[in-house]
């Protein structure tokens, strides 16, 4: 989509003789979108918003010390939820590289169909209501957490921020029943490989889209110096919160396996042919406007040969552990307790399918961890820095699994 934008312009003066910072703030910027396609055709006719715009603001060094003690109050203009932009997409999918002109008109014309789906604002979905369950009826009774005037200023910005979009309400006036589902499995992403295009969705505050129920929004309740507050959607930091949404997202995609593979609130298709992938893509986004959720147009790719996706780079038919992810792995310094051990082997261990014998690799490592204590220091022997190199070496070789041939 092409765009036209106009802002009512400001000036700063003063700005020759003397030294200045510069600040980066938030304007309104109307602005009116229109296919770059129908330019040539002279139909420019288009929907307008309001978006944030970031422009820099210069300010007097003379005002540094009356500004040091108090905080930069610029308002922040409410921006339309409906964000969505066609040409965003083909930037930041780089589609150009992918697909063709026909390809591409395509895909705006399925996305247009759909744009309502793409949103930053929490949505509130009518497929289910969270329960919380106490194993116990005893009381709870809190008091609010000693906090900073700055901190305070930050946790009264943020709860006003949640009453505006409806997500908790002031109340006047914690312990859970453990619910289970289980989280997908992260090899599914072999399937995922194979294909010759991949979109990957994340959506947008996934937990804020669903509602919790009278009861649960008693239990949730959080107080604060300055009022008590239940939430009205599912919380971030609730027990069962994961596995309620891996609920959620398997009925919300159910039937759909040969093409979608779920991760929590990311969500990847793939297809080895285009029109299949329209047709999925499509598919996807008819549950998701059904279920009234919405997506996160900043992290979606379309249409791509290789994707990131749950830490790992596929498509093509391989995948390779993903650069950023392997870095936080080698530059682990020494461990020299066993909660440091069990925070290294975390990671490496979620690469373990590339190194082979990860586990035999790793004996030093996993034995030092033996013994009653879960905690304290440890004895790092040769065996143990051995090992320790030896995995990360493994993984500084840029390791690559290609997709099994089953028809050989």
């Amino acid at each position: 989509m092409g765009q036209t934008s106009s802002v009512n312009s400001f000036s700063v003066t003063d700005c020759i003789s003397r030294k200045y910072r510069v600040y980066t703030v938030r304007i309104g910027v109307w602005e009116k979108f229109v296919n770059p396609r129908d330019v040539s055709n002279g139909t420019m006719d288009g929907t307008g918003r309001r978006r944030p715009e970031h422009v820099n603001v210069i300010i007097n060094d003379e005002t540094k010390n009356s500004l040091a003690d108090q905080e930069l109050e610029i308002p922040y203009l409410e921006n339309n939820s409906l964000v969505y932009d066609f040409e965003d997409v083909i930037q930041a999918s780089e589609l150009n590289k992918h697909i063709n002109d026909k390809q591409m008109d395509r895909l705006c014309e399925l996305l247009n169909e759909y744009s309502v789906c793409f949103s930053n604002n929490p949505s509130l979905t009518n497929l289910v209501e969270h329960e919380i369950q106490l194993v116990t009826d005893q009381p709870v009774r809190t008091k609010p957490y000693r906090m900073s005037q700055r901190q305070n200023e930050i946790l009264k910005n943020e709860i006003n921020r949640m009453l505006k979009l409806g997500l908790i309400e002031e109340i006047k006036r914690d312990h859970f029943k453990t619910e289970y589902f289980p989280l997908p499995n992260i090899e599914r992403v072999e399937k995922v490989s194979a294909a010759k295009f991949i979109t990957v969705l994340e959506l947008s505050k996934g937990y804020w889209k669903i509602p919790l129920s009278k009861i649960a929004q008693q239990y949730a309740a959080f107080c604060t110096s300055f009022g008590t507050y239940r939430p009205l959607r599912l919380s971030f930091g609730l027990k069962n919160v994961p596995y309620f949404f891996s609920k959620l997202m398997a009925e919300l995609l159910n039937g759909l396996e040969d093409f979608v593979v779920p991760y929590l609130d990311d969500i990847a298709i793939f297809s080895d042919i285009w029109e299949s992938h329209l047709k999925h893509v499509e598919t996807v986004l008819q549950r998701i406007k059904r279920a009234k959720l919405t997506i996160k147009p900043s992290k979606c790719k379309f249409a791509q040969q290789n994707v990131k996706f749950l830490g790992h780079i596929l498509g093509q038919g391989f995948r390779t552990p993903s650069e950023i992810k392997v870095q936080a792995v080698l530059e682990f310094p020494i461990p020299r307790t066993k909660t440091q051990i069990r925070a290294f082997l975390g990671p490496a261990g979620y690469y373990q399918k590339y190194i082979n014998l990860f586990w035999v690799i790793a004996v030093p490592l996993t034995d030092a961890l033996k013994g009653r204590a879960k905690k304290g220091e440890i004895t790092w022997t040769t065996e143990c820095e051995n090992a320790f190199r030896e995995l990360k070496g493994k993984l500084i070789d840029k390791p690559v699994l290609y997709v099994p041939n089953f028809e050989r």
